[in-house]
């Protein structure tokens, strides 16, 4: 069983929600909050698996809320639920270790795929926007040129940045020193045009590595 707390200020919105998921098998929602405050209180109280949540809420806006979750060492799978795709929401999103992205404008397999991605680790963007997110960094060169560029240990690294991991946790996942990994990202970060290792997670959501299983990402044997 997946539990779930949703927040959202339309309460019209949080009840069409909560039909659609309790209708799915396997997924229960614990809790509904109106704003972020709620939410905060409801995720403290019953410890959910996911929180889908929207940004823009009045008060404690959605990542305010999962700023102040990390702050406490709340550690809950949390997806943007949102009407917005605006670029800015995305680098937010990825640099606060949000896995989900769904727009209010899709259907209910999107939100499926979502929760159902997220509760195995992974992540997941909308495939309504990736197509938009992927256009600005393909202006020049098609868009998978750009992690054909990487090295099979630079990619690993870029797919563990998506995640929203800091060096000192890459490195334990690739089982290198931190100062391997640093020097990895600098490079990769070069090969990519990009100027941080938030913008490389914003690249890889939108390209659709960031979705990717751990399992893709092993070099392959003949």
């Amino acid at each position: 069983m997946i539990t779930i707390i949703l927040a959202d200020d339309h309460k019209l919105f949080r009840e069409g929600l909560r039909k659609i998921l309790e209708s799915e098998e396997g997924l229960r929602v614990l809790g509904e909050g109106a704003n972020g405050e709620e939410a905060l209180e409801l995720v403290r109280r019953y410890h959910p698996d996911i929180l889908l949540f929207d940004i823009r809420m009045p008060g404690m806006d959605g990542l305010q809320l999962i700023k102040k979750m990390k702050e406490l060492g709340l550690k809950v799978a949390s997806i943007a639920v949102s009407a917005y795709d605006d670029e800015n929401y995305l680098t937010g999103l990825s640099a606060e270790e949000v896995r989900g992205f769904v727009l209010k404008s899709s259907g209910s397999v999107e939100l499926l795929a979502a929760i159902h991605a997220v509760h195995r680790g992974e992540s997941y963007a909308d495939p309504s926007i990736a197509g938009k997110m992927m256009s600005h960094f393909s202006k020049h060169r098609d868009a998978n040129d750009l992690i054909e560029r990487l090295s099979p240990q630079e990619k690993v690294i870029l797919y563990w940045i998506a995640q929203g991991y800091s060096n000192q946790e890459v490195a334990k996942q690739a089982v290198l020193s931190e100062k391997t990994v640093k020097n990895h990202v600098s490079h990769m970060l070069k090969k990519l045009e990009l100027r941080d290792r938030t913008q490389a997670a914003v690249m890889a959501w939108r390209m659709g590595f960031a979705q990717l299983s751990q399992d893709a990402l092993k070099p392959r044997t003949t």
